[in-house]
């Protein structure tokens, strides 16, 4: 070891210090401009672009993640055609594909931003050096949060505000109390009843326990032996009520007339036995010679001998008299199909808060024609605009009404049925319209969709709704009345009831006679 290499070694302490700070200051920039991403020389890796129609959040050497597994950062952040345009620097040894998805997303709630890109098929190939991600995607925004949370707020406040109106003061407070006084004596009648009704209430518990138990055990054949007496109940029922419909439409008119002289024949014959009874207590002995003499005259009728004879054996008066009789039951059929109907129902507008009124005749002369006739009480018939002018403090603010007022309005219109469809025209509501309507569940359903007023300004009036008949006179009806009319537009509810020609024959006969 030489003398020079010795001095060396014999460094001051203050040397010593000195290198050791010097070391540590190296190390410590070297690991700043590491966690920094500042890096020395050539960047490695290959170059990707993305476009976002935002990029709010994102900086400069954002992390780009997959699986959140970091694989390189964002290089640049530029704009291009009004959009973000993102350049990512991605480590060699990864491969994206071509269907990866690109995500703006953040770490935690309030986190920083950054891009996770979301694979796709395994089988796609690999973007190059320059090549754009099409696939984008970002999830909800913070500042959307934000805005949308306080808007909520707001609508919680307003409802608060409301609360605090309606139960502030002593008015509300006073309710309060009557709400808890209320709810206090119903608790306390309700356990009267409990404790009134505890043996009642073991007893029918006792009895369902029972009754369960037989079920249990007996409830499959008995099942099985109702389900076969009904089956047999419903086919006795629709065998028999069949043959009697038939028998009945066959013979209703037959049967009409033949009670009727059945009755006449019973009134003449009581007649005849009186006056029989009267001649014989009178005529004593001539009895004899006058039954001679009506056994000679039926033998004379018999062979068909004088006018009386020919009416009653010649075969051309008897068929001329049955096609006079059938020719009066196809005329009694055709009376009886004729059918009128009265009705009325009312229907609740839920944007006018009114209520609109019909008053409805329906004649049907056959199954598949009809002759509807309404009369419409309608709350909102009128509409008129009104501009009106208001001056405060010198300022004049000009702004238009628009007033609805009650008006009388008529329909009349002819309907042509082809099975479950009805077509139907006419004047609808004092306009030309025209309607179509669907049945359904024997006749319990309709479905309705009507059209008219088509000359007002703007666009025609349509209506489609929908009937429910729930009882042989009442019905419910719901829909929504002209839909086409963003300003008028209106649901609705309401109920009816309709009547034929036979209730109203028995509510007239069962009415009390007035007298004056």
């Amino acid at each position: 070891m030489t003398d020079k290499t010795a001095s060396l070694l014999k460094l001051s302490a203050e040397a010593k210090v000195g290198l050791f700070v010097l070391l540590g200051i190296a190390l410590l920039v070297y690991m700043s401009l590491r966690l920094g991403g500042i890096q020395f020389g050539r960047s490695e890796g290959y170059l990707l672009h993305v476009e976002f129609a935002s990029a709010a959040g994102v900086d400069k050497d954002a992390a780009v993640r997959v699986a959140g597994v970091e694989v390189g950062k964002v290089k640049e952040i530029k704009l291009k055609d009004s959009r973000a345009h993102l350049v990512l620097q991605i480590q060699p040894d990864v491969l994206i594909n071509k269907d990866f998805m690109a995500v703006l997303t953040t770490k935690g709630l309030l986190g920083e931003k950054y891009l996770e890109l979301v694979p796709g098929s395994p089988n796609a190939p690999a973007l190059k050096d320059g090549d754009t991600i099409t696939r984008t995607t970002s999830y909800a925004d913070m500042d959307k949060l934000i805005t949308i949370l306080s808007d909520v707020s707001n609508d919680i406040k307003s409802v608060t505000e409301s609360l605090s109106k309606a139960l502030g003061g002593k008015e509300g407070e006073q309710s309060l109390k009557n709400i808890v006084k209320n709810i206090e004596e119903i608790s306390y009648r309700l356990n009267k009843v409990i404790d009134k009704n505890d043996a009642r209430f073991a007893s029918i518990l006792k009895n369902l326990d029972d009754f369960s138990t037989v079920l249990k055990n007996d409830g499959p054949l008995i099942t099985q032996e109702i389900r076969t007496a009904a089956k047999n109940l419903n086919e006795a029922i629709e065998k028999t009520s069949g043959n009697l419909n038939g028998l009945i439409d066959e013979n209703r008119g037959n049967l009409k007339e033949g009670v009727e002289n059945l009755r006449l024949a019973a009134v003449r014959m009581q007649e005849a036995m009186d006056s029989i009874n009267k001649i014989a207590k009178e005529a004593g002995p001539e009895i004899t010679t006058t039954v001679a003499s009506a056994s000679s005259i039926a033998k004379k009728l018999d062979k068909g001998e004088g006018t009386l004879g020919k009416l009653i054996n010649d075969p051309t008066v008897h068929d001329n008299l049955n096609k006079t009789i059938t020719g009066i039951n196809n005329y009694i059929d055709k009376t009886e199909s004729f059918h009128t109907y009265l009705g009325y129902r009312t229907e609740y507008l839920n944007q006018s808060s009114k209520a609109k009124s019909y008053f409805s005749l329906r004649i049907q002369p056959s199954v598949d024609k009809q002759y509807m006739i309404d009369l419409v009480s309608d709350p909102v018939g009128k509409r008129k605009k009104e501009t009106k002018e208001t001056t405060v403090g010198g300022t004049t603010t000009t702004t238009n009404e628009t007033t609805m007022t009650d008006a009388f309005k008529f329909s009349v219109q002819i309907a042509k049925r082809f099975s479950d469809l009805m077509l139907r025209g006419g004047i609808i509501e004092s306009t030309g319209g025209a309607g179509v309507e669907y049945y359904m569940l024997k006749d319990r359903v309709r479905l309705s969709l009507e059209a008219f007023d088509f000359t007002r300004k703007g666009k025609a009036h349509a209506k489609a709704g929908a009937t429910v008949r729930f009882y042989k006179y009442f019905y419910l009806t719901a829909g929504y009345d002209d839909f086409l009319n963003k300003n008028y537009k209106s649901s609705y509810a309401g109920l009816g009831l309709e009547f034929n020609d036979d209730d109203v024959k028995y509510l007239l006969s069962s009415a009390p006679p007035v007298s004056f």
